[in-house]
């Protein structure tokens, strides 16, 4: 009975905020369009601290530790193991997730209603060619480790599933840990928190994928501002013309065309290779992220009656600009992507 109270002034939260959000939208959306993006830039910046420091900080050979922050790449060994609850892998820390999942009747999408959490943990050793380090846990976050997970779906309508996630380090285990070195009563170095920030776990695999994700999005960044620029200057200082007519079908095109074109033109490069797979996969890519970014701004603008000429332009500076950015870093992000880089 709790839940449901609880899964009820959820419910009248988010769409109070989605009415809200909508009000905003309608009354304000000069003023949003513009700061939007800052807003959204700012939030990705503040999110993506841990994984900006962590692939910035070099990995320190263990008999050159000095007190501080350092990050140490090995091997993990603990003396005792447990079982997870319910994938049943024997490991030395995990943790485990079990959440209710309920989907939305309309559109289909999922969302988690509640969600229990177990953990179990231990101190554990780093070992490398350099040597040996013991890590103090005191909480465990394995928030970048990848996860095994399963869902349990019901045979009723509208109850339910049951999803099940894990997360383990393992004896053997090839990690990274990002924690501040002090010495230990015996002259020796331990990893441990410091200022309340939690030891930081990851894999080299993430942080390679996460270093050429950030290469990608600095290559793409000139073209993110010359769009912000270009819109922004449709909106509120280029001349308008006010008698131009209304181009039905490229209104329905932006809506409805671009995706389609995304997914035709990667099903068909996806039946070639090389260059050709890239260059018709590239277009259907371009396809893709100019509706991902114009149809939310078009609505919008729609909604609140603004100019046909103004639309227009706005749309086709989407285009240009993410196409302009595709030309120009294809190399760059094929590179970025090359296993033997």
């Amino acid at each position: 009975m709790e839940v449901k109270t609880i899964g009820l002034k959820v419910g009248c939260l988010v769409l109070f905020g989605l009415g809200t959000a909508l009000f905003i939208g309608l009354t304000f959306s000069r003023i949003l369009i513009p700061l939007v993006p800052i807003i959204a830039g700012v939030l990705v910046w503040y999110t993506t601290k841990i994984q900006r420091k962590l692939i910035k900080t070099n990995p320190t050979p263990i008999y050159q530790l000095t007190e501080g922050w350092v990050k140490i790449i090995g091997k993990v060994s603990a003396s005792k193991t447990f079982e997870t609850p319910y994938f049943k892998q024997e490991c030395i820390a995990y943790v485990y997730e079990e959440a209710n999942v309920t989907y939305d009747s309309d559109d289909g999408s999922e969302y988690v209603k509640s969600i229990s959490k177990k953990e179990e943990f231990q101190d554990f050793y780093l070992s490398n060619s350099t040597g040996q380090i013991k890590v103090i846990v005191n909480r465990l976050n394995l928030k970048l480790l990848s996860a095994k997970s399963d869902t349990l779906h019901s045979i009723k309508y509208a109850v339910d599933d049951i999803r099940y996630t894990e997360r383990t380090l393992k004896n053997g285990d090839l990690i990274s840990v990002l924690g501040y070195a002090v010495k230990n009563s015996n002259f020796g170095y331990e990893l441990i928190e410091h200022e309340n920030k939690p030891l930081v776990i990851a894999t080299p695999d993430f942080e390679d994928k996460t270093r050429k994700s950030f290469k990608i999005f600095k290559y793409l960044m000139p073209y993110f501002i010359l769009m912000y620029l270009a819109v922004n200057y449709f909106l509120f200082f280029a001349p308008v013309e006010q008698n131009t007519e209304k181009n039905e079908a490229l209104i329905y095109f932006t809506i409805f065309g671009m995706p389609i074109l995304g997914v035709v033109f990667g099903a068909i490069g996806s039946r070639f290779s090389g260059f050709a797979k890239n260059f018709i996969a590239g277009i259907g890519g371009i396809c893709f992220v100019v509706s991902l970014l114009s149809f939310p701004l078009l609505c919008l603008l729609a909604m609140t009656d603004t100019n046909y000429y103004i639309i227009e332009r706005v749309w086709a500076s989407v285009l240009v600009c993410t196409s302009l950015a595709f030309i120009m870093n294809y190399r760059k992000i094929e590179g970025a992507f090359d296993k033997d880089e």
